[in-house]
């Protein structure tokens, strides 16, 4: 059986979500303070370390405003039920999938309350929520007075924990009035829950214990000490326990003799009627102490000089101590007298301190892992564990399946009310996209190792020119944007995609909701009698773009052109679309020069730098002197060397679009994906 799905609602920026689960791993992407952290402190107060430890910060910022509804109800003496009726709940719906063949369901079997033998779902609602015996202890003195509602938030601070209380009820998925309360030591049997923190103490230069490894000795040797653990795990554990005793026999024989003759007897004080009991000394060894206080991990080094553990790398630590969390994790799990159903693992941020090539294959790694604990338990089922990774690596995101992420979006409101998080499920959302452009893309990002699930904001470009100078590009640019569009001061991410692949990210884009400008080249081409093809040509003499990804933009049908004329007459609202915009050649101020590429553009836009060529059109002759630009030494020699030029216009109309803050976005057509009408 397995986690699908949970439906989370009113917990902190998880307003109102669903988010689905892969049979093994999902991983979650996403900006900061997107939403990532949420999920797996939901988890925790449901089913982990701190269960039912609900805050009044737990609750959405938009359902906060129902404490003070309920308050004026209650005030107003309405009935008990109303008031309860009109406070928020933190409430999470998990689906679960199970075998009905399974000959032994185990903990799941109090959950399964619907009578319909076709239906392999089972459903729990937890609800985080105050009752009627409750509500007085709600709304105590210290929530009224003259404080307004900043004194009543006051209160509710310190008697929320004493109103509310979290509820585990099952679900018929057939008839959802059909529900049926149970204890949690039903919840607890059927879930088991693990956390790989992102801090974990590894650098012996930082505060905390630089031997983490070590302590995780004691959690192994207590799981084994249990009487439901692996037979092999049990000998182990009673053979540390016979040598522990066998130390402590050569204690007692002399060294506490010695240890004796320290103590006074209490004759020597001399007070009448008090007996002299004889005092002695006992020295008792705990293994767990040991092992947590005395033992340490040592890596094999040469001539008998062992390393401690804080010698090593901190990514191999940081690898070592995960996996030694999850074998952990692990024989707690077999250790139980009945095996739970669902064993949740969260896991962030493992990339901490890791190579990118080690982030790369983390993810396939785990599925290794798995197999390799189950097989010392080959006569038990295989570990029913999904692992949720949270991260902000690139490469180790990219490097997961499509199918397997989900990435989490706040919207970009100002209004701390509004804000909340959307989760964009990969399974579903990416479905209208063709496969061959599915496997395109991943194979494109897991090779650029481009960040378009962490960037506020993305720029596609076509090639090594646009990729060296942008940054220059957008430092010129920030001399006159306002304060607060500054692009050197957003999150931007440069990703170089060529004229032919642009289009094959427009979908994708329009997924993630990513404000995105595509810089592309107008590639105006003539058709010529003597080669019977279209080549290449300058701008004034060229009939059409050859260019996919502006075709794609302005939805052409297959086989059919749009001609540089339509192009020249698109305006700027013509060029966005959804969270788009694209931006090719266009004349510069008080010109009628257009330009083909962005080198002949840069010379329309700097003609200063540049030398024309007496009796040529400045057009033409902008795009001949181009043809003899080599694009890298120009980049670098305009990027480093020559201190001010301008930004050709299209580029500068652009980016003034991508700089400001994202708003409410042009509606999308309901089959391309492109923009606009046919031209």
């Amino acid at each position: 059986m397995r986690i699908s799905k949970a439906k989370i609602i009113n917990f902190r920026l998880l307003e109102n979500v669903e988010i689905s689960f892969e049979s093994l791993s999902t991983v979650i992407v996403g900006r900061n303070n997107s939403g990532k952290t949420s999920l797996t402190e939901v988890f925790d107060r449901l089913i982990g370390t701190k269960i039912g430890q609900f805050k009044l910060e737990d609750f959405s910022a938009s359902a906060r405003p129902k404490f003070l509804n309920a308050k004026r109800l209650k005030d107003d003496d309405v009935s008990p039920e109303e008031v309860i009726e009109a406070l928020p709940v933190i409430s999470v719906t998990l689906t679960l999938d199970y075998d009905p063949a399974a000959l032994d369901l185990g903990p799941l079997s109090a959950f399964i309350i619907d009578l319909d033998p076709e239906c392999t779902e089972v459903m729990i609602r937890f609800d985080y929520r105050a009752s009627i015996a409750t509500l007085d202890d709600l709304f105590l003195p210290s929530t009224s007075g003259g404080g307004g509602d900043a004194q009543i938030f006051r209160g509710l601070r310190d008697s929320l924990p004493k109103a509310y209380s979290l509820h585990s009820i099952a679900v018929d998925p057939t008839d959802p009035s059909n529900e049926r309360e149970l204890e949690q030591k039903h919840v607890s049997a059927l879930f088991q829950y693990g956390f790989v923190g992102a801090q974990r103490a590894l650098d012996q230069s930082k505060k905390g214990d630089p031997y983490v490894l070590g302590k995780l000795l004691e959690i192994l040797f207590q799981t084994a000490s249990t009487s439901t653990a692996a037979l092999g795990d049990q000998n182990i554990a009673a053979d540390l326990k016979a040598a522990v005793g066998m130390v402590e026999k050569e204690i007692q024989a002399g060294f506490n003799e010695k240890l004796k003759e320290l103590l006074p007897t209490f004759s020597k004080f001399g007070y009448p009627g008090l007996s002299d009991p004889e005092l002695r000394t006992e020295t008792a060894l705990n293994v767990e102490g040991l092992l947590s206080e005395h033992t340490k991990v040592f890596y094999t080094g040469s001539h008998g000089v062992h390393l401690p553990e804080g010698y090593n790398g901190l990514g191999a630590r940081n690898l070592i101590y995960i996996l030694l969390q999850l074998m952990t994790f692990h024989k707690a799990y077999r250790a139980c007298p009945t095996l739970p159903g669902v064993h949740l693992i969260f896991i962030e941020e493992p990339e901490a301190h890791l190579h990118p090539q080690m982030q790369e294959v983390f993810i396939n790694q785990l599925a290794d892992a798995v197999a390799t604990f189950s097989k010392d338990y080959s006569e038990g089922p295989v570990w029913q564990v999904q692992f949720v990774v949270s991260t902000h690596s690139s490469h180790l995101a990219n490097a997961a399946s499509f199918e397997s992420i989900r990435y989490f979006l706040t919207n970009p409101s100002h209004d701390k009310m509004a804000r909340h998080t959307q989760v964009k499920d990969f399974r579903r959302g990416m479905s209208s996209i063709p496969p061959e452009d599915v496997d395109f893309l991943h194979q494109y990002m897991t090779l650029t190792k481009c960040d378009l699930y962490f960037a506020d904001k993305v720029i596609l470009i076509e090639g090594t020119t646009e990729r060296i100078l942008m940054p220059r590009i957008c430092q010129i640019m920030d001399e006159t944007l306002p304060a607060g569009s500054k692009l050197t001061e957003q999150y931007l991410t440069v990703v170089e995609v060529g004229g032919a692949n642009a289009n094959t990210f427009y979908k994708l884009l329009d997924f993630l909701e990513l404000k995105t400008l595509v810089i592309t080249d107008l590639d105006a081409v003539v058709f010529s009698e003597e080669s019977r093809r279209w080549v290449k040509c300058p701008y004034s003499q060229g009939v059409r773009t050859c260019n996919p990804a502006i075709k794609k933009w302005f939805d052409v049908p297959e086989g059919e052109q749009i001609t540089l004329e339509k192009l020249a007459a698109k305006t700027p609202s013509d060029k966005v679309v959804g969270y788009r915009r694209i931006a090719y050649q266009i004349p510069e101020e008080n010109s009628s020069y257009c330009a083909r590429s962005y080198e002949d553009a840069m010379i329309l836009a700097n003609p200063e730098l540049f030398k024309p060529i007496a009796g040529t059109h400045w057009g033409d002759e902008s795009w001949l002197q181009a043809q003899d630009m080599p694009k890298t030494e120009t980049a670098l020699h305009y990027g480093i060397k020559v201190p001010a030029w301008k930004v050709p216009l299209y580029i500068k109309e652009g980016l003034v679009w991508l700089s400001a803050p994202p708003c409410s976005p042009t509606p999308l057509p309901k089959e391309t994906g492109g923009a606009g009408t046919n031209a």
